[in-house]
């Protein structure tokens, strides 16, 4: 009869630390804004950022969601944000379309004060035989003598499902 007790002690237990679990998972998956000391973006629903120090990206977000057959091991939506010292703009801008197999848009825009650049792109590549689309905002700021790279990739058959957040995510990215 001990062991009876026992054990409906250990599932209940089991039961609890389970729910506890898928709720914290769930959260990380919640729409929230992300600021920090350089810049700030908005991380759309669907979307999962890594903790604290565990990214080599200054920002990292992906999808819950994979790809399907050749690319289940590839998430559906991914965000990549990098920065290089200097005012590359023409580089990173030039870098990126190179990467591309085809130029769906693109555009350059400046601001007011004339401290940022932005060049937007999206574009299309194929990677083994798979096709994604690139998101890009690259924005340059000269009073921190920056570029700032924020790079959204998508499966091309999740292109549809993914386009309001993605572009949330680079429309509110802004620098601080």
């Amino acid at each position: 009869m001990e062991i009876f007790i026992v054990g409906i002690v250990v599932v209940a237990l089991m039961v609890f630390v389970s729910t506890k679990i898928k709720k914290s998972a769930g959260q990380a998956f919640v729409p929230e804004f992300i600021e920090k000391d350089e810049f700030a973006i908005a991380k759309p629903e669907g979307f999962m950022s890594p903790l604290e120090g565990n990214s080599e990206f200054l920002f990292e977000a992906y999808s819950r969601g994979y790809g399907e057959k050749n690319t289940r091991n590839i998430r559906q939506a991914q965000a990549f944000l990098t920065v290089t010292s200097g005012l590359n703009f023409d580089g990173e801008g030039a870098k990126a379309k190179s990467l591309a197999d085809k130029i769906l848009s693109e555009r350059v825009l400046g601001n007011a004060s004339g401290d940022e650049k932005v060049f937007l792109l999206e574009s299309e590549k194929t990677e083994d035989d798979f096709s994604m689309i690139d998101f890009r905002k690259i924005v340059e700021s000269r009073q921190r003598q920056k570029t700032y790279n924020l790079q959204v990739l998508v499966l091309q058959p999740f292109r549809d499902v993914y386009i309001h957040r993605i572009n949330e995510m680079i429309n509110s990215f802004r620098l601080k």
